[in-house]
């Protein structure tokens, strides 16, 4: 079994620790963490706490500030429930404009404006539900590869103990046998 160099190591580690100090999983691993119905409030929470920034400072944009509980449930939950909190928060911001007489009830730009930011804020949650399942397929595949890793090396190790053990077993005269028909195998493939 070969071993590895340690600057070979030393770039491994700190690749791992990289990736233990990512603010995407840490948050990932947070929201999974958390029950649905708990992701779903805080982001309620957060959502009306934006509704009342925007009601207090009246024409001050805070409407991009709209998109962080979006982003959260939509990460967290799924596109559907993404989809909701998006029709959620066009709404809140529609009534943050009528309470503060930027836009009228009666005013068909009032609904022309529900319209276009329910749209945008659906194309954010198009954008970011599909990114917890890429990670979640993304981590189960590298365990799914490490745990693969680990046996191959076990099987290598195996293989080269019985080899050059020192005492001719079974095992190993079978696996010379299997070793010596292999080669043979391509070198009359070569041969062709």
């Amino acid at each position: 079994m070969a071993m590895t160099s340690r600057p070979e190591r030393l770039e491994k580690d700190d690749a791992e620790r990289k990736l233990e100090r990512s603010w995407l999983l840490n948050v990932e691993g947070f929201l999974a963490r958390c029950s649905p119905g708990f992701v779903i409030l805080i982001g309620l929470l957060l959502l009306i706490l934006i509704w009342i920034v925007d009601l207090v400072t009246g024409s001050f944009a805070v409407g991009e500030f709209y998109l962080v509980p979006i982003g959260v449930v939509a990460f967290s939950r799924g596109r559907w429930v993404g989809t909701l909190m998006a029709g959620v928060a066009a709404l809140a911001w529609g009534a943050a404009e009528v309470a503060t007489h930027v836009t009228a009830i009666a005013s068909s730009v009032t609904y022309w404006n529900f319209l276009t930011r329910f749209f945008v804020f659906e194309a954010v949650v198009l954008l970011v539900a599909p990114m917890r399942d890429v990670l979640v397929w993304e981590r189960e595949l590298t365990a799914k590869e490490s745990a693969t890793a680990a046996e191959l090396r076990a099987l290598i190790e195996l293989r080269e103990t019985l080899m050059h053990g020192g005492d001719p077993s079974p095992f190993a005269e079978a696996l010379g046998e299997m070793d010596e028909a292999d080669r043979l195998e391509k070198s009359a493939d070569l041969e062709a």
